[in-house]
């Protein structure tokens, strides 16, 4: 009787040694026909369910990246590279740090809202180039003005013409220098912010803050002027833009004035007063249009190019990994929508600036991505030829790979933000095709945990388990590669 239990015993491990792959998971996740028909009267399979819903998820992330970057003209190519633009030269009065210049123009150029442009200082000449989407001649011209702002009382000016034009009511004055004192300097005020004073006329005005020993000038001026009710100049760059009147003492280092200003002059002076004065003097030299570097019909055939590529590469994964090859796709077509979502999102904020390298940036970037992914997925196929059921075989090798992978996202993410913050490029004050890595890290973490594990899942549920050989997860299929 003994002999016959242990014979039995011997002839099941034998059979389990035998059972291969599909066979072996089949068993292990079905638990018999039985169980399968039961599951199968309450409706979805267990599991189904959770991965029904991630595969939603991705598809709401992938109309929400498609709502970001349409139309992709304006939220993606408003760089000169596509859009085109305008180019302003600028010389200097004197052998100044044209370098130190153009930082300061591209600062005060962002800060009024020209996101894009680039600024470069060569050859004893300065640099202004904006996209299409955001040519100013106007803003250009706040942008590269010295910067100096003072306060000047009416009667300490010396030009009586001047004098009869303020009185008259008249701004856009010009001094004449040596013909005033100012009794507050642009090194004594601290911080300045355009603020709309007349929500019928979009008048702009100036709030302006002092240091300790500027508000104890303005308020000891503001004192003396009030009982004649006199006037104070703000002089911009040598231009009277505001002679308010005095009413009263004003003290706490802060006055908001009411100027008449534009948007565009309002943040302008702001802009010159945060970040500091230039230290020279600009002349604008000559302006012109610039052409884009990729026109419509090249663009047209760059996405001709990359639809040739992308369904090569269909036909490629089909032949290497049959069925699980269309995953694979699948999650590779979310990774490109979720990465170009996400640089569009940062082309609205101006963080990232489209352009040719860019766009060759991220592509680079998602290959590599694409190909840590099928690394994944090949991964998971060979567990599941070997006997493990889906489940397991998802969670076992990302574990297993889990080192390896982790460096991949660490090299590009980490290399990509080095790159943003610390290298400059084509007068740009940031290199912000290194975003375009992290954010092909952060997408292809989308599109492997919303797309390509739940559909692996899902058709471990019933397709696999009924042709296991059009998935590549058979143990002949593996025989016979």
């Amino acid at each position: 009787m003994a002999d016959k239990k242990n014979q039995a015993r011997a002839g099941e491990a034998e059979k389990d040694e035998k059972t291969t792959g599909v066979s072996r998971w089949k068993q292990e996740e079905g638990g018999g026909k039985k169980r399968r028909r039961i599951r199968s009267r309450k409706g979805l399979p267990k599991g189904a369910g959770t991965q029904i819903f991630a595969l939603v998820v991705a598809l709401a992330l992938v109309a929400c990246a498609v709502a970001a970057a349409w139309p992709p003209a304006e939220r993606l190519g408003w760089g000169t590279d596509f859009a085109g633009g305008a180019s302003y030269t600028y010389v200097a009065d004197s052998d100044a740090d044209l370098a130190s210049a153009a930082g300061i123009v591209r600062s005060r150029l962002e800060r009024m809202g020209a996101t894009g442009a680039s600024v470069t200082a060569e050859d004893g000449t300065l640099t202004v180039k904006l996209p299409a989407a955001h040519d100013d001649a106007s803003a250009v011209e706040e942008a590269t003005g010295v910067g100096t702002l003072e306060l000047v009382r009416l009667d300490a000016v010396s030009d009586a013409d001047a004098i009869a034009r303020i009185q008259s009511g008249s701004t856009d004055v010009t001094l004449e220098e040596g013909t005033y004192e100012p009794f507050i300097q642009s090194s004594q005020i601290t911080s300045a912010a355009a603020v709309l004073t007349s929500s019928t006329s979009a008048s702009y005005g100036l709030t302006l803050s002092f240091d300790s020993e500027g508000a104890a000038a303005f308020e000891e001026v503001t004192a003396e002027l009030a009982p004649v009710y006199g006037q104070i100049l703000i002089v911009a760059d040598g231009t009277v833009v505001a002679a308010p009147q005095v009413s009263q003492a004003i003290s706490g280092g802060q006055v908001s004035v009411s100027a008449g200003l534009t948007q565009q002059e309002a943040t302008g002076i702001a802009a010159a007063v945060e970040t500091g004065e230039l230290p020279c003097a600009l002349t604008q030299q000559a302006s012109e249009s610039v052409a884009p570097v990729v026109g419509t019909s090249q663009f047209l055939q760059a996405v001709i190019v990359a639809g040739v590529v992308v369904l090569a590469l269909l036909v490629a994964l089909l032949v290497w990994m049959r069925l699980l090859g269309l995953v694979a796709w699948a999650g590779l077509v979310a990774l490109c929508f979720f990465e170009v979502g996400g640089l569009a999102l940062l082309s609205g904020e101006g963080i990232f600036v489209p352009s040719v390298t860019a766009y060759l940036a991220a592509a680079v970037a998602v290959l590599v991505v694409f190909a840590a992914s099928l690394y994944y997925l090949a991964g998971v196929r060979s567990r599941m030829r070997a006997g493990t059921n889906a489940r397991d075989a998802v969670r076992v090798t990302l574990r297993a790979q889990s080192r390896e992978l982790a460096v991949v996202a660490a090299v590009l993410a980490v290399g990509g933000t080095l790159l943003y913050f610390f290298y400059s490029f084509g007068g740009y004050p940031t290199f912000s095709s290194g975003l375009c890595l992290p954010v092909a890290v952060v997408s292809g973490a989308l599109s492997v945990l919303l797309v390509t594990v739940p559909l692996v899942r899902l058709a471990a549920l019933g397709p696999m388990r009924s042709h296991p050989g059009a998935w590549g997860v058979s143990r002949r299929d593996a025989d016979e590669r």
